[in-house]
């Protein structure tokens, strides 16, 4: 497999970095709690990025998954106040013939979408939903909950996963027909709703459950994540080679220096997982290589972020300083749609692990 990017990929992050340097300030980051609507239509006017992963019948560019972690990535690196992972996750899960329409919504900006998968207190697999779809008419109804759904207060659209009769498929429904909760979190940069459904309207928009789509939710995460931890460990040497101690910068002690190099290796362990998913997106190793790339990639953040901070020193602290949103940003997806614990029993299931175990059987051949 070929890692490396195109011309025309390296173009594109090129433009996006660009634009998102000039537009997504700091400042403009924290005054938009979570959602800058101008912003928003400029990427999705000017720079068409909510078109990039889907078919040109509809409306799209036709571009694959890593075109679309390309802007991901950069979304993390500026904590981007826009619902772009929560609209093109969901347009990537949607079928295109059940979802025509909405698919080219997404693509031409009109229409902000957001998955829904997360249930209280309900595991990962369909079987464990209790979100259930019925059928009315030529549509269906929709009952239940789901929480922590990114972006749900400015979507438009929730892609909602359910079952109906026993089978489980992916609903569209319009938020404006749920009751809309937002929850409290620690991430100020975006925000998330819990939506309920009580015989709300929905049209089925894909047969594939929300296995796929979770996997497709968590690859996106984890490449966005990847950004986070590049700029925080960016601005962090910045400030070693810049801030002086004893009449010489802060990068010239050791110590200092080792624990930048052990950041250094976990970015680019990460960065390897995250995007080998999103490469493998599409095959049977996406179902394992997507929680795997979460499980990395947050950690990595969370550890170069809680580590930004100390090697700030006084200044990491304080509210002025972006350090802690680019913190919150990592513990918030860390925790996201699974913590570590899940998703490394999760992964084992997927690998077929849990069973050798089970049965006695080393994963691993124990003579290498």
């Amino acid at each position: 497999m070929d890692f490396g990017f195109t011309a025309e990929q390296a173009e594109l992050r090129d433009t996006v970095r660009t634009f998102l340097s000039r537009q997504a300030t700091s400042e403009r980051v924290r005054a938009a709690a979570g959602f800058d609507s101008a912003l928003w239509q400029r990427l999705t006017s000017e720079l068409g990025v909510t078109a990039l992963a889907i078919p040109e019948q509809y409306g799209g560019f036709g571009a694959s998954e890593v075109e679309m972690g390309l802007v991901l990535e950069e979304a993390g690196r500026v904590l981007l106040p826009a619902p772009y992972l929560a609209t093109v996750t969901a347009a990537a899960a949607l079928d295109g013939d059940l979802a025509t329409d909405l698919l080219a919504g997404i693509a031409d900006g009109g229409t902000v979408a957001t998955l829904a998968l997360a249930e209280p207190g309900v595991g990962w697999s369909s079987k464990d939903w209790t979100c259930t779809a019925r059928r009315s008419g030529a549509g269906y109804l929709l009952d239940g909950v789901k929480e922590h759904v990114l972006d749900g207060q400015v979507a438009d659209v929730a892609v909602v996963a359910a079952l109906c009769d026993g089978e489980p498929g992916l609903y569209a429904v319009r938020t404006a027909d749920t009751r809309r909760t937002e929850h409290s979190t620690l991430d100020p940069t975006r925000r998330q709703v819990r939506l309920e459904f009580t015989a709300t309207p929905a049209t089925l928009v894909s047969r594939r459950g929300a296995e796929h789509a979770l996997d497709l939710m968590w690859a996106a995460v984890a490449v966005e994540s990847i950004g986070v931890a590049r700029a925080s460990l960016e601005s962090t040497i910045d400030y070693l080679r810049t801030r002086e101690q004893f009449g010489v910068p802060l990068a010239h002690f050791q110590a200092l220096r080792h624990r930048i190099a052990d950041l250094a290796v976990a970015v680019e362990a990460a960065t390897s997982s995250a995007w080998y998913a999103l490469r493998v997106a599409g095959t049977a190793e996406f179902a394992v290589a997507a929680p795997l790339a979460k499980l990395v990639a947050t950690r990595a953040a969370g550890t170069v972020t809680a580590e930004s901070i100390q090697l700030h020193g006084g200044i990491g602290f304080t509210w002025e300083h972006d350090a802690h949103l680019y913190l919150k940003r990592a513990t918030a997806n860390r925790l996201l749609l699974g913590d570590e614990v899940a998703l490394r029993r999760l992964i084992a299931d997927r690998a077929g692990l849990s069973a050798a175990m089970g049965q006695g059987v080393a994963p691993v051949d124990s003579t290498v």
